[in-house]
């Protein structure tokens, strides 16, 4: 940046028209097209009770200094050295009292996302609104530098804001500096607004002058360091925002303030410690929102907004009996079987006959696609790892009445396995119209992971002998195998929609698909879909893909697919390690930037974004199943893991802030109260005062009322579901998933991840990876130099353990056996415990 100034920027009437950073190596405009920075927006309050308003029309250039019952408003932008500084100024040139009820300021940027554009010609927001500890910053999709950081200086702080729409710009962030009649407005539309609201008094003759920043910052860690010296605060959190009840909450505050306290919003339930330098810890027992505001010695604050949940283990339990109680078992409707959404708000189960506030085309949620499909998907992945016989009844329930014949087509129809798709299978199956518009609608290539994962997870609890279904083991898998193949003929077949080139939710069942049919002799069935598999690991490692196509220009849907595709080919696919590794990084990149990391509130940080940004549909199932390929990427591939380890477990905790449930004294919910929601679940999360949710109702702030995809999330979860024992350079030694205590001669470490089936070790020295299956770990001591374990299982049952990492050898049975460094082994064991000692040194990688 030195010797030119670093902004290249145009203005109309001292608004800014377009603003560049010099020397780019792309021409990259950080403002939409026909709009500018600089507007201000105002509701002003005389002496006599009237309100005045500047309601902005539009974002483009207009004339910005002028008077409002007043109040002369002034905006200006200043080149200061390597910051672009906005100032805004309000005068009282009247003769009465005003009080300025709302300032507001629109980003009109240029965030909007179109096919035919390059991806480097829009830019993506994050923001942070938070009191004295606000910010923004906006990047491009392929994450290379510089961000354009946006901060306030002292005083100038931000407290509110709500969405605007722009044809130009799409969602448009307003930020408030004052919000008490807008405050008021969110508040009689239901909102429960959490920050304050404040206004501006001006005698007569009076001024007041607010200060903004424009920066720019070559990656994440500028960011923060720019955050840290402008007297702001970088903060870093561990394990999550979203958290069972009892976890102990470490907290990073990096700021040049001097911190007075720290105040909890409920003091008696909250345990706040001072550890040292600028590490704090906390520990809440409320169960939901928890705020913690942190307060400076120059009065400055910022606001840090958790969610407490009850166990994870009692979460997952939960959500697969609600599931369950959502059936339809009326033997004489046609959708018998099938597992449905509720209506979280006005206690109503739906379905073909009640689609309740779901108009027009998206009725289909109810019966399939993506909402219908994942709910059967994690109720049978939930029971692969913890099976209940009434549960799998329900399973095979929906299978053999709603799906077999139903929603898929038999094996001895004309597309063997083919599903169908919208609005629901009866309305296709009985279509006077031949095409794929009706009788044919089974191109949708979004649909068939769903069913193949199902079909998959039955065929593993068949296999458990506890368990009693339907139909025996192999029959699900080879409905399972049908099913994945279909995926990637059918749709070609009836549409020409290529399976091969979109990252698809679940998909990365099929590797497992493959590997099971390999182990019951049925070569070519594996042969067959491997090649299909194959071929699709090949396009996005060779044919460097759209990333963010899918559905839509702008889509976060494909980043648990394409890290499986890229973790696949570097060990199973010889000669692809290179370019598969080249695409790894890309794929890490686009998964993290559209992720918060620096936001922290629990709605933000480790939430995936979409287009809108993040002050729109948060929480979505995206962030488990992408924050999944975070945590796998640092467990087996990082040499560096700990900053995305640390966002990858907060990412995989994040949605659980959606479920409903709690105990008798909390009346078994936060969101939606009463015993029968209790297990129920929000599709996504609203942070703005109010909008409008993906099935198109009106909603306020908080988690939306139906389900609708999240259940993909929680299956993504139970994917991640580990205990990792970390490590960290910058928290010390750190557990996630599990309590750590010491003991007398090193450590020891109860799970408490929700499956407990999942350990590894992440140390300066050694990294370790176990795995179980057919058992539980119910407790792990360590040495003080972690360089030896011991595994305690919680059954005396025979299991599967599968190990991998930098272990010299394995005790079992009191039988020594050499583990290798690179890949996994297996040992099957006979008792409650074994152990490990450790090498040195890590092997080469992770």
């Amino acid at each position: 940046m030195s010797g030119e100034k670093p902004f290249r920027v145009a203005y109309a009437n001292s608004l800014i028209t377009s603003l560049k950073f010099s020397g780019d190596k792309f021409d990259t405009d950080y403002i939409a097209p026909e709009c500018a920075l600089g507007l201000v927006g105002a509701a002003v309050r005389d002496s006599q009770g009237t309100v005045h308003t500047r309601e902005l029309e539009g974002f483009g250039p207009q004339y910005n200094p002028h008077q409002l019952a007043g109040l002369k408003i002034q905006s200006q932008f200043i080149e200061d050295g390597e910051a672009l500084v906005w100032r805004i100024e309000l005068s009282n040139e009247g003769g009465q009292e005003l009080e300025v009820e709302d300032l507001s300021i629109p980003f009109p940027m240029h965030s909007s996302f179109d096919w035919k554009k390059a991806i480097t010609e829009s830019v993506f927001r994050h923001s942070f609104i938070s009191l004295d500890g606000s910010f923004m910053f906006w990047m491009r999709p392929n994450s290379v530098g510089p961000y354009l950081v946006f901060t306030p200086q002292k005083g100038s702080s931000l407290e509110f804001y709500d969405n605007a729409f722009d044809k130009n710009a799409g969602v448009v962030l307003r930020a408030y500096i004052h919000s008490k009649g807008a405050g008021q407005i969110a508040k009689d539309k239901g909102c429960s607004w959490r920050l304050p609201h404040s206004s501006l008094t001006l005698k007569p003759g009076e001024t007041k002058e607010y200060g903004f920043k424009l920066q720019w910052a070559n990656d994440y860690s500028a960011v923060r360091n720019l955050l840290y010296q402008g007297g702001l605060f970088d903060i870093e959190i561990v394990p999550g925002m979203t958290i069972p009840a009892g976890t102990p909450v470490k907290l990073k505050i990096r700021t040049k303030q001097k911190i007075e306290a720290i105040k909890a919003e409920y003091p008696s339930l909250t345990q706040i410690g001072h550890m040292k330098g600028d590490m704090w810890q906390a520990t809440f027992k409320r169960l939901g929102e928890n705020k913690l505001t942190v307060v400076c010695e120059s009065g400055a604050r910022t606001v840090l907004e958790f969610f407490i949940t009850e166990p994870i283990q009692t979460l997952i339990g939960k959500r697969a009996a609600f599931l369950q109680k959502c059936q339809h078992t009326d033997a004489s409707k046609w959708y018998h079987g099938l597992i449905s959404e509720w209506n979280m708000e006005s206690k109503a189960l739906l379905g073909p006959d009640n689609y309740d506030r779901i108009k027009g085309w998206r009725i289909y949620a109810v019966t399939c696609d993506d909402p219908g499909l994942g709910k059967p998907a994690f109720l049978a992945a939930k029971n692969a790892e913890r099976p209940k016989q009434n549960e799998i009844n329900a399973l095979d329930l929906y299978i053999d009445h709603f799906v077999w014949g139903g929603l898929q087509q038999t094996d001895r129809e004309p597309h063997p396995f083919a599903i169908y798709g919208i609005p629901d299978w009866k309305t296709l199956r009985e279509s006077s119209d031949e095409t794929k518009k009706g009788k044919l609608h089974i191109w949708r290539i979004y649909d068939y992971p769903h069913i193949a994962l199902l079909y998959l997870s039955m065929y593993k609890a068949s296999k458990q002998t506890c368990i009693m279904t339907a139909l025996a083991s192999e029959e699900y898998l080879r409905r399972a195998w049908g099913t994945a193949v279909a995926m990637f003929t059918i749709p070609m077949e009836i549409d020409e929609w290529s399976a091969y080139k979109t990252g698809l939710y679940n998909e990365l069942c099929i590797v497992e698909i493959i590997d099971e049919c390999e182990k019951l002799g049925w070569k070519d069935k594996a042969a067959e879909l491997r090649g299909h598999w194959e071929k699709k690991v090949r396009h996005f490692i060779l044919e460097e893909p759209n990333l963010f196509g899918s559905e839509y220009p702008f889509d976060s849907t494909g980043f648990e697919s394409t890290y499986a595709l890229a973790a696949y080919a570097m060990e199973r696919m010889d000669g692809l390690e290179g370019k598969a590794r080249e695409f790894l990084d890309v794929q890490m990149k686009a998964n993290v930037f559209c992720r918060g990391w620096l936001e922290t509130a629990y709605y933000l940080l480790g939430s995936d974004y979409r287009g809108c940004g993040n002050t729109m549909y948060t929480l979505s199932y995206m962030a488990a199943m992408g924050g999944w390929s975070l945590l796998e990427h640092a467990l087996f591939w990082s040499k560096e893991p700990w900053a995305m380890l640390r966002l990858a477990y907060a990412s995989i905790l994040s949605s659980w802030a959606l479920m409903n449930s709690g105990t008798k004294e909390s009346n078994y919910g936060y969101w939606y109260p009463g015993k029968e929601n209790d297990g129920g679940a929000g599709g996504g999360f609203e942070p703005s005062p109010f909008g409008v949710t993906w099935l198109e109702q009106p909603h306020h702030r908080g988690s939306w009322y139906y389900s609708c995809e999240i259940d993909l999330g929680f299956t993504g979860y139970l994917r991640a579901a580990r205990t990792v024992l970390a490590e960290d350079p910058v928290f010390g030694l750190t557990c996630y998933g599990g309590s750590l205590t010491v003991a007398k001669e090193g450590y020891e470490i109860l799970p408490a991840d929700g499956l407990n089936r999942r350990f590894n070790l992440v140390g300066a020295k050694h990294r370790l990876h176990v795995e179980v299956a057919g058992n539980d770990i119910a407790k792990i001591r360590l040495s003080k130099h972690l360089d030896a374990l011991d595994i305690e299982l919680k059954s005396s049952s025979i299991c599967r353990v599968l190990l991998r990492g930098s272990a010299e050898s394995v005790l079992f049975n009191c039988k020594e056996t050499k583990l290798k460094t690179n890949g996994w082994i297996q040992v099957d064991i006979e008792g409650q415990d074994f152990s490990l000692k450790l090498a040195s040194e890590i092997d080469g990688g992770a």
